[in-house]
């Protein structure tokens, strides 16, 4: 078990960041592609919400496929699908044909997530997995400061479809990288080890820490896909604020996540799990604050986004690294699971938050408050397993 090389995590990280730049990428053109297409906020925001939902039952199909297809093979079915996904949504004529082909996409885009965390976790133990987790989700993070400077500059040259033709281009040009960087076949359990997902959900200690990762991710995506619209109707700035936000909140995460390894040789991963818990509870007291002291300046909103950011850095690679820390045999079917419950609650905590932006800030910071508290009081009851 050797530190994880840098070389061999990125381009590992580029398989799942094409699938998170779907969405990343055109987030600045959600109130544009509501007039576009002639219709309302709720119905946009089931554009997010549908890819995320079968992105999440995906999470399942590639779980128990990865065995049986190989590693390579599910990976270069799940990026053609995302490749053609990508040409449909350039193509829709209406936001109900959009829905359906997002939906579509997100089953493409499931298969990198179920399998690039098993290839890391499988080769490398405890705080040097959680080192290259934290590497990869560092090298995945810049997309959501990249992608909503590029979507706001397409949006302005050529239009929100533009996007998806980038998709479906970068999809393509992966394939190479897909056949030469993962092995072709790689059996994670013997023949005559019972592997299934009933065998999984028995493992409470597995469930819990599934969960609070779940919660978290979830608080996080909730947030991101409402901030285009509270910047532009709350305090009345345009897409090119929702950049800078996203780009100060990678900078806080990639800081974190980068001292996260040596923080986890140094106190455990439990503990760092809790520093990053109270980071975030900090951040959204200040969002609950501004909501209701109904302070629509832009500098503490942004602030309160690097606080919760950064707490994710401490936070997330953790709780992963420890939730796979299950028998090898089911480190394929847990990776699928963990992020089912990620993405499921992302899409309900997006489409719930669609429903409350009329409102301002206070509604979502309230959501996203009650995910980060759920989660929390679950991560507690973890604390004598330690």
């Amino acid at each position: 078990m050797s530190r994880p090389p840098l070389l061999q995590i990125v381009p590992l990280a580029a398989l799942t960041g094409v699938g998170m730049l779907t969405t990343d990428l055109y987030l600045p053109a959600l109130p544009h592609l509501a007039l576009d297409l002639g219709s309302d906020v709720p119905a946009v925001q089931a554009t997010i919400s549908s890819f995320m939902i079968t992105l999440a039952l995906s999470q399942l199909l590639w779980g128990a496929l990865a065995d049986r297809l190989g590693m390579r093979n599910t990976l270069l079915a799940g990026i053609a699908l995302l490749a053609a996904t990508g040409v449909a949504c350039a193509l829709a004529s209406d936001v109900n044909a959009l829905i359906i082909y997002r939906a579509v996409q997100g089953i493409g885009a499931g298969a990198a997530t179920v399998v690039v965390p098993v290839l890391l976790r499988r080769r490398f133990a405890d705080a040097d997995a959680m080192r290259a987790i934290s590497w990869v989700s560092i090298a995945e993070s810049i997309i959501p400061a990249v992608a909503p400077v590029i979507g706001a500059g397409i949006l302005l040259v050529s239009g929100w479809r533009s996007n998806f033709w980038l998709v479906a281009t970068l999809a393509l040009g992966l394939l190479p990288f897909i056949l030469t960087l993962v092995p072709g076949r790689q059996v994670l359990h013997t023949e005559d080890e019972t592997v299934s997902y009933a065998a999984l959900l028995k493992n409470r200690i597995y469930l819990r820490d599934a969960t609070v990762y779940g919660l978290t991710f979830g608080a996080l995506v909730t947030f991101v896909a409402s901030a285009p619209h509270l910047i532009e109707q709350w305090s009345g700035y345009g897409p090119g604020m929702f950049a800078l936000m996203q780009v100060c909140g990678v900078s806080a995460f990639i800081v974190a996540a980068s001292r996260a390894g040596a923080m986890a040789h140094r106190c455990g991963i439990y503990k760092l799990m809790q520093s990053g818990a109270a980071v975030q509870l900090l951040s959204v007291a200040g969002l609950i604050a501004l909501g209701l002291l109904d302070q629509r300046h832009v500098a503490p909103l942004i602030l309160c986004w690097m606080l919760f950011c950064a707490g994710l850095g401490l936070r997330g690679p953790s709780t992963v690294t420890r939730a796979l820390s299950v028998p090898k045999s089911l480190t394929s079917l847990a990776s699928g699971f963990l992020m089912f419950l990620a993405l499921t609650l992302s899409g309900i905590g997006t489409q719930l938050a669609g429903f409350l932006l009329h409102r301002g800030l206070l509604p979502v910071a309230l959501l996203v408050a009650a995910m980060i508290l759920a989660s929390l009081l679950l991560q507690r009851d973890g604390a004598a397993t330690q």
